[in-house]
């Protein structure tokens, strides 16, 4: 995936903090994952995207991405919410 993928570098120390590196990040590609839509909010003037899935190592998490031309370009990382998982458990247990 990480010719198909950009990472956006001063948000690195973020996804960090939630303990999540880039190899969990890009891991999330590679195993069952749900787009959950976009994200709305008036501060950001580009779309982004929500992907629910789970690191190689299992974890749940959050992925907040845009697109860049042929590329996704993943924003942030965070373990999901909740509502999030719930969505996320019901969405891949009718796969």
């Amino acid at each position: 995936m990480s010719g198909a993928s950009e990472w956006h570098w001063g948000n690195q120390a973020k996804n960090l903090k939630h303990g999540l590196t880039l190899e969990d990040m890009e891991s999330v590609f590679w195993q069952p994952y749900v787009f959950a839509g976009r994200t709305v909010e008036p501060a950001h003037s580009e779309w982004r995207g929500l992907f629910l899935g789970q690191t190689s190592q299992g974890r749940r998490v959050a992925l907040i991405f845009t697109r860049r031309s042929e590329k996704v370009r993943v924003i942030s990382c965070r373990a999901m919410r909740p509502a999030e998982r719930r969505f996320y458990e019901n969405s891949t247990a009718q796969a």
